[in-house]
């Protein structure tokens, strides 16, 4: 039986992150606001309640997506209820309703023993009806809507449900497939997803990454395609060295992230998904000349896909040589962090961050100046640093410090948004200058001003305002003394970063420009392909 999973994560899953106004109705569960809002900060969240004998206590005007918790089995009128919400939404709006399963099999055990398995039943509240699937479906297609999809929720400690005989059983006496059988009786709940409209065109979308190393694969595939599954017009899978494309998904778009494509065996499978009406889309966010492995085949990574996404103009520049079909989607922050409020965080002394991978030519000005300054800083700050214990062991004696090993995602944004202060130094380079900005921007999510090098990250506008720039070591030590003796100074740009983040960097502010340009480059895909198949010849002439 499948993986269980809470209530709250598959809801997450089907709630669109465009949403700009969301109407919750029902049971829903405790963290499931919480973790939408640090998700997508902007959305509006609304309430609606069902009361004994009565459909909702208001009406409900002008929402883009609805979330229904077990309300279906306690409104007086399920029909009538689904319809009210079907007026208030806007068009293209999606419902995402969880509704008990009457046909499990702790529900029908209850029955056949005897036993009412309402809730309510006797105590004065409404009795809760008992929907199968096949009603619930009815219900919403009466009101007006469309099903894009069904999932079956399992109870979390997946249990079996009935046995194997049961099963086979009953499917053979009703005349029923044995896999629709075992998800009806094993099923605790539904989630029916539903828009107001026509069905949206399917758009298939696989993601593939390298090995996961300190978040870079979590960046560029994981969080933007999270983000994109959450739609009702995309289906979406992706992973880290491997991904395997379900069968019956009609051709889409493949991501390659930092692929080298330089493998006999790997560009014969390319063109063989090609052949099958699959686009190819490379994705990097790094200087490729780098990596020999990119050279040594002409750049075919570039040159043998459709189209290409990077992580900034610069990089952009440079990829068109190879490929004039360029799209940048700046790195994003696909969830805030929790945060302590106070200045410092901890209440006591100062925690100054680092944590950048592959900074080691980068670092020598700033350890001058934090050694310049070192009694200045002692008894003030203690040092926090992730996975570069060179730098670790080189900060002076009598500061605190802690180190942590290369961390995951979370854990390193957990422990990013314990500090108030973080470095960022990047020495001015070819390879550097065509860096992301994506660790400023995780500072900004995670509350820790950021005191970095120009390059990169005094590129916009906005970060002059949050940051404070230092490329020699008497700048760095005029930083860190100036905003460790100023806590409002830090509070006052904290609030700035937190705020940049959750109004322009998140993924899910970008999520109807990555899909329109999939779209865009599907209805392109001819004209694309011509295009590709010229490079290739042309490459294979000059090599």
């Amino acid at each position: 039986m499948p993986e269980a999973k809470t209530l709250t994560s598959q809801l997450l899953a089907r709630i669109s992150a465009g949403a700009e106004r969301l109407m919750l109705v029902g049971d829903i569960p405790p963290d499931l606001v919480a973790k939408l809002l640090a998700r997508q900060p902007g959305t509006i969240v609304e309430h609606g309640r069902i009361r004994p004998g009565a459909d909702a206590e208001d009406e409900f005007l002008s929402f883009d997506a609805a979330v229904l918790v077990r309300c279906l089995e306690k409104a007086s009128d399920p029909l009538a209820l689904l319809s009210r919400l079907y007026a208030g939404m806007t068009d293209g709006g999606v419902c995402t309703a969880s509704i008990d399963n009457a046909n499990s099999w702790p529900v029908l055990a209850q029955q056949l023993r005897g036993r009412d398995p309402r809730r309510g039943a006797g105590n004065g509240e409404s009795r809760q009806q008992l929907l199968t699937l096949d009603t619930a479906l009815a219900l919403f297609r009466q009101g007006g809507w469309t099903v894009v999809d069904v999932h079956p929720q399992y109870p979390a400690d997946v249990p079996q449900a009935a046995s194997g005989e049961l099963i086979a059983t009953l499917a053979r006496e009703l005349g029923l497939k044995r896999e629709r059988v075992k998800a009806e009786l094993s099923a605790q709940r539904w989630l029916i997803r539903a828009v107001k409209g026509p069905k949206p065109e399917p758009l298939s979308l696989v993601a593939l990454g390298l090995k996961k190393v300190a978040g870079v694969t979590e960046a560029r595939v994981d969080y933007p395609m999270a983000a994109l599954a959450t739609q009702p017009s995309v289906r979406a899978v992706w992973g880290a060295e491997s991904v395997a494309i379900p069968e019956h998904w009609p051709p889409g778009v493949l991501v390659l992230h930092r692929q080298f494509m330089n493998d006999p065996a790997i560009q014969a499978a390319m063109e063989n998904l090609v052949t099958r009406g699959w686009l190819l889309v490379a994705d990097m966010d790094d200087d490729p000349h780098h990596w020999r492995e990119y050279g040594d085949s002409g750049f075919y990574a570039y040159r043998g896909v459709h189209a290409v996404s990077v992580s900034t103009e610069p990089l952009a520049e440079m990829i068109r040589q190879w490929n004039p079909e360029v799209r940048v989607f700046a790195n994003a922050i696909h969830e805030l962090p929790e945060m302590a409020a106070a200045t410092p965080k901890g209440g006591g002394r100062l925690r100054v961050f680092f944590g950048a991978l592959n900074r080691y030519g980068d670092c020598d000005e700033l350890l001058k100046g934090i050694a310049a300054i070192s009694g200045e800083l002692a008894g003030r700050v203690e040092f926090v640093v992730v996975h570069d214990r060179g730098f670790h062991d080189a900060l002076p004696e009598g500061i605190p410090r802690e180190f942590h090993e290369t961390l995951p995602p979370d854990n390193y944004m957990k422990v990013l948004a314990s500090c108030d202060l973080a470095l960022l130094p990047l020495a001015d380079n070819q390879f550097n200058r065509l860096k992301s900005d994506l660790k400023f921007i995780e500072c900004c999510a995670a509350g820790a001003v950021p005191i970095c090098s120009p390059v990169v990250y005094g590129d916009v506008e906005e970060h002059r305002e949050i940051a404070v720039f230092a490329t020699s070591a008497g700048e760095w030590s005029a930083a860190l003394v100036m905003l460790c003796s100023d806590g409002d100074e830090i509070a006052r740009r904290k609030a700035l970063g937190r705020h940049y983040v959750e109004t322009r960097r998140m993924h899910c502010h970008q999520l109807v420009e990555r899909e329109a340009w999939y779209r865009e480059l599907r209805a392109s895909r001819g004209q694309l392909e011509q295009q590709r198949r010229a490079r290739i010849a042309a490459l294979r002439e000059v090599r």
